[in-house]
This record gives C-alpha cells, structure tokens and sequence, in this order.
C-alpha cells in the first residue's frame, strides 16, 4: 500500500497544503514547531479516524479557520486509486471513500499504518492509557467486529459513567438507568477480551523471533493482559458480577469493567520489563513488537503496511536504527525528524520535504 497525495485543508497548521509523494521513503525534515509530525497525524486521520495525540477534535482545526465553517478536510490518494476523505467537526466526523459518504467502521483499514512515535518509547512504563491506544489502533484495522464491539463499549461506558456520577439525581432509580449498559458491557466486553487473546497468540511467535534477532540472545518475551476485575468474560459472569458489585460501582461512581480498564503486560526473562530491562532492552522489545506486528498486519490485509515513524532517531541508538531500516522494508515510510543525516545510510530513493 502507498499513499500518492496528501491534501489538507484548516488542518493543525496548514490552511491548505498538497504534497505529491514519489518514493517509499518520504522525510519531513525542519526545525521543532513547522509542522512535521502534523503530516503524519493527518496520515493517521486518514488510517484509523483520529490522531495518537489529539485531545479532542478542535485540537485538530486550524485556529484561524473561517467560524462559519469550522472544520479541517483531509484528503489521500491511495495507489489503489482510492480516495479517502476525512472532514473533521468539533463534534463530529465525516468519512467519505471515492466520492461515497461511508461509515467509520467500513472506512477504516482501508489505509494500513503503522505508528512510531516518542510517546511509545515508554510503553512498558508510562500509563495504562498508551498501552490500550497501541494495542487499540492495531486491532481496529484488522478486526470489523473489534472496531463495532469498541464503538458499541465504549459508549455504553461513557453514559454508564455520567449516570453512576449522577446517582443522587437519579435515586432509586439508578439500577434501571443503568440496566440497558450494562446489558451492551455483557455483549461486547467478552468479544473484545477474545480478540485480545486471539492477537497475543498471532503475535507470540514473531514477537519472539524478532527480539532474537534484534538482541542477538535467547531471551524469553511475553505478552499478556492483567485484568482489572478478576471474572471470566463471559456474558452470564459479567452480568452476575455487575449485579452483585452494582452498590460499590453506584458507590464509587465508577464503572469498574469497560474498555481500557485492562491493562497489557510484558515480561522480559520471565519478570516485567518495566522492572528489568534497561532502556536500550525496552527499545528493542519496542522494535520487535513493531516488527510483529507489521508481519501480521500484512497476512491480514494482503498488503505492506505504511509505517509512520515520528522522530525516532533521536531515540534509538546506531545498533537499533540498522534494525529500523530492517522494519522499513517493503514499505513506504513517512519520517518526522530534525536533522536529514540520518538517512545518509539508508538504501533506495527518498524523498525530502522541508518545513
């Protein structure tokens, strides 16, 4: 898959812009501030629906943006000939493919891509939150029933949440408010968990290989999920766990099993990572994941994922750059970077633009 033109319109900031990409290898190459990484965050829009660092969606408008029509439009072209369109709201967006309003849920995947960005050289030890938006913007490309169950999850979990902080308003009336999402948490809650566990085990044994090659050791490397309730995910078992813990929920004003409230774990020789591996050990195990991932993703879809790698240099060192070039293979790249001396090593066209 590659990605041919690139337009934006009120987006970040850009009042409008068109870039025409030539090679597999595209760098955005100037000072800290000129709207690099914004390229790629557009490129992402267009992947799975939003950016890895939006807020919320006015994040994403160009400030100077006529009020009457406050909106940004981002538009690609892929080498299938297929345009993609995202026009993005304050409270809402539009996904369009060839001309063709489509539903988010048809829209994604249409356009792989995979992310390297500074915020996941601290996967294993930042919070929880980054993990799932990793783990997240992977499953919904590969999985029609994970982006649907998420959706459906996810919105149950938002209006479950207001009327537990609203209890008092509701009285004795709390547990009927809260009947018909919990009814969508039974539902969705158990897919989303198999599909968890169904990537985990795609993912084992290329993960595995990958390190190898990367660390040139045998070192074991497991991936897992730590629940935070401890029931088995099913739809009778929730329901009953929901049941019997709804006093507490009301109590504590939160909804204890949602998307996101599990988190992914990593060990590393048998014990967490965060708590043995050096950074060097964490990056590698970063770029081994990426690697396994892009396999995946590409038996899947039948076609090379687009890699989005916004500033990395600055966070791997000689040995792991080589291997970054390794991971490049077979796809077009989209760079973020400060300094173009970086890809003075590196084989086969690139293309510069600078900001």
């Amino acid at each position: 898959m590659q990605l041919q033109q690139l337009q934006v319109q009120d987006f970040r900031n850009y009042p409008t812009k068109t870039w025409n990409f030539t090679a597999h290898q595209v760098v955005f190459c100037g000072a800290n501030g000129q709207g690099k990484t914004n390229v790629l965050e557009a490129i992402s829009v267009l992947s799975v629906g939003k950016s890895w660092r939006e807020q919320n969606a006015s994040d994403l408008i160009y400030q100077e943006a006529a009020a009457d029509s406050f909106s940004a439009h981002i538009k690609g072209k892929t080498s299938k000939s297929d345009w993609l369109e995202v026009y993005i709201e304050p409270r809402k967006r539009q996904f369009i493919r060839n001309e063709k309003p489509t539903t988010r849920n048809r829209f994604f995947g249409q356009l792989p891509t995979l992310l390297f960005c500074p915020e996941f050289i601290y996967l294993f030890s930042g919070p929880k939150a980054n993990r799932t938006q990793f783990f997240d913007r992977f499953l919904i490309q590969v999985s029609p029933s994970y982006r649907e169950n998420l959706l459906k999850a996810t919105k149950a979990h938002k209006h479950k949440t207001r009327i537990l902080r609203q209890s008092e308003l509701f009285g004795t009336q709390t547990a009927d408010q809260l009947k018909p999402w919990n009814e969508i948490l039974c539902q969705t809650m158990p897919a989303l968990h198999a599909e968890k566990l169904k990537l985990i085990e795609s993912l084992k044994e290329s993960l595995q290989q990958e390190l190898n090659e990367i660390s040139q050791k045998q070192e074991p490397v497991n991936l897992g999920i730590m629940q935070a309730v401890k029931v088995e995910y099913t739809y009778d078992s929730l329901k009953q766990w929901l049941e019997v813990n709804q006093n507490r929920e009301i109590a504590a004003q939160k909804n204890f099993i949602a998307p996101g409230r599990d988190d992914w774990t990593f060990n590393l020789r048998e014990r967490p990572i965060n708590a043995t591996a050096s950074r060097g050990e964490e990056r590698s195990v970063l770029l081994a994941l990426l690697a396994a991932q892009k396999k995946l993703l590409k038996e899947i879809t039948n076609t090379a994922p687009i890699l989005l790698l916004d500033d990395v240099f600055s966070e791997l060192d000689d040995t792991r750059q080589r291997h970054l070039e390794h991971l490049c293979a077979g796809s077009q790249v989209f760079f973020s970077t400060t300094h173009k001396e970086h890809f003075h090593g590196f084989s086969g066209k690139i293309q510069v633009f600078e900001l």
